[in-house]
């Protein structure tokens, strides 16, 4: 029997509408080491582990001629990027320019968090050469959408208007740290840059959604650590919550997008009436170590689409671990409806092979007898 197209499942889940199906999206990603060891333990090596477990991607997969536009949303979306250049090179590390400005050092063995060193926007006097770069008129940005729209209509997949959120915004112009100081002393400089934020990205929907059937908008905030958020609910208020409802009731009134997803990891319980109250409707990735477990946010907040919390830890601890985990949580959340089973994060290489596959196992039974 063929399983309903993903993009309907998706669009009928997030609105809690039952009887659609569920699309498979019980995986965000996977770390390159984790591949390297599934390799080693059964997973083909001409298939990717997407193809593999039949696994639907809601993430990381806009067409190419758009990608960069509309999909790479941990960065600012500069035409031209910055020039990529090598500044310092070890044994142990490497250090470099991005094409996001952004000076960053990287270990060269192991995937793990770059060290940034150095954002783009030091002082206002920066802004108005930087401003040239997120100039959203420019031609060149859409060459290839008409190509890309062609390739894309009819499709099954889901795919988003990928934006990187107000908060991720200013912390790759400024640096988290610099952005707590900026807020304090140039608030008004931070709301000029908001304003340019807001009218960017209202300007590439104004180009591309005419083309492009979107699924969904995809916010990349990622404005929280483990105890807490990274910006406090009154900065949120006075900064953040305005231009939200500015670009998602501009995005929802003219182009139709009336699914909103934001991604921030870490604790964000302070945050999310804000982020409702600014037109969000899905949450994701529900860390579980940091306190976002999705049975009591579905009992706070019942309006809310939930995306992930399933603690990818338990995947350590054996099959009995995790029908623990899954059996808990998952009938419950998902005679609710507006739930999307799916591990907290990416799949590290801590998770073999065979654990992986038990847990697919074990939750799609449990999908199929809801």
């Amino acid at each position: 029997m063929l399983r309903p197209a993903a993009r309907e499942c998706f669009r009928q889940t997030a609105l809690f509408r039952r009887g659609g199906g569920l699309p498979r999206f019980e995986a965000m990603g996977f770390w390159e080491e984790t591949l390297v060891r599934w390799r080693a333990e059964g997973l083909p090596a001409d298939q990717s582990p997407w193809q593999f477990f039949d696994i639907d991607q809601f993430m990381d997969n806009a067409p190419p001629g758009i990608a960069y536009h509309t999909d790479r949303v941990i960065s600012n979306a500069y035409w031209p990027p910055f020039e990529e250049r090598t500044l310092e090179e070890t044994e142990q590390y490497i250090v470099r320019r991005q094409a996001d400005g952004i000076v960053a050092r990287q270990l060269k063995t192991g995937t793990s968090v770059p060290q940034f060193l150095e954002y783009p926007l030091k002082s206002e006097s920066d802004w108005p050469a930087i401003r040239e770069r997120l100039d959203p008129h420019r031609a060149e940005r859409y060459a290839e959408a008409p190509a890309v729209a062609a390739r894309t209509r009819g499709r099954s997949y889901v795919l988003r208007f990928g934006i990187c959120g107000a908060y991720g915004f200013l912390r790759n112009l400024f640096g988290p740290e610099n952005l707590c100081y900026a807020l304090y002393d140039t608030p008004q400089f931070i709301h000029r840059l908001l304003g340019h934020w807001v009218f960017f990205n209202c300007a590439l929907a104004d180009r591309l959604c005419p083309l492009i059937d979107f699924d969904y908008v995809f916010l990349w905030e990622d404005m929280a650590y483990k105890n807490g958020p990274l910006m406090s609910p009154a900065h949120f208020r006075g900064f953040l919550l305005p231009r939200y409802q500015e670009l998602l009731g501009y995005l929802r009134s003219r182009h139709g997008l009336d699914l909103v997803m934001v991604d921030s990891d870490g604790n964000n319980w302070d945050l999310l009436p804000l982020f409702l109250e600014g037109g969000v409707n899905i949450f994701t990735p529900l860390e579980i170590a940091a306190g976002m477990e999705p049975m009591e946010l579905r009992r706070r907040f019942p309006e809310l689409a939930l995306f992930g919390g399933i603690d990818k830890r338990v995947l350590f601890g054996g099959k009995a671990a995790i029908r623990a985990e899954l059996e808990r949580k998952v009938p419950a959340l998902l005679d609710g409806g507006g739930y999307f089973p799916c591990l907290d994060h990416h799949v590290p290489a801590d998770i073999s092979f065979e654990a992986f596959c038990q847990y697919l196992e074990m939750l799609r039974a449990i999908e199929g007898q809801g």
